[in-house]
């Protein structure tokens, strides 16, 4: 759908959190764009789940990944978007560390010309990401014990 171009690869990787001012300088950028009319975003926050038969509190995420290996599955992923949909820039950030409740750890900016291509895009870039990517994390509990994240 896009025009057939190669877009330069990227690392997604951020040290820490995503701070929301980053998430704001990320779409104030796009406004001198003006054939863009739809943004699209997905925003993943880490949550303070109740985990196990003990119910035990998350308190933060720590996040690791295979780096090399993300990043090269992450160009696959970028490519299928702007091939199947009519996107303009897609722009995907994902934390490492340790990230607290509250915090964000995911950012998908997608943006075309109309709403619904940007829509459709972030939501598979988002799905694709979370079933293709190395990123593994560990939740981090009140007590300081752990589990390992599963991604459901």
């Amino acid at each position: 759908m896009s025009e057939n171009k190669t877009h330069k690869k990227r690392d997604i990787f951020v040290e820490g959190a995503i701070a929301p001012a980053f998430v704001a300088e990320s779409i104030t950028k796009h406004a001198t764009q003006t054939s863009i009319g739809g943004h699209e975003i997905f925003l993943g926050q880490v949550r303070a789940d109740a985990i196990g038969a003990t119910n035990a509190i998350v308190r933060a995420i720590e996040y690791t990944a295979y780096r090399d290996m993300a990043n090269e599955q992450m160009i696959a992923i970028r490519e299928e978007a702007f091939a199947r949909w009519p996107i303009t820039c897609l722009h995907v950030h994902h934390s490492l560390g340790t990230i607290a409740v509250g915090e964000l750890c995911f950012f998908v900016f997608a943006s075309a010309a109309h709403r619904q291509p940007a829509r459709e895009a972030v939501a598979f870039v988002t799905d694709e990401v979370k079933k293709r990517l190395p990123i593994f994390g560990k939740e981090i509990l009140l007590d300081n014990t752990h589990v390992w994240k599963e991604n459901r």
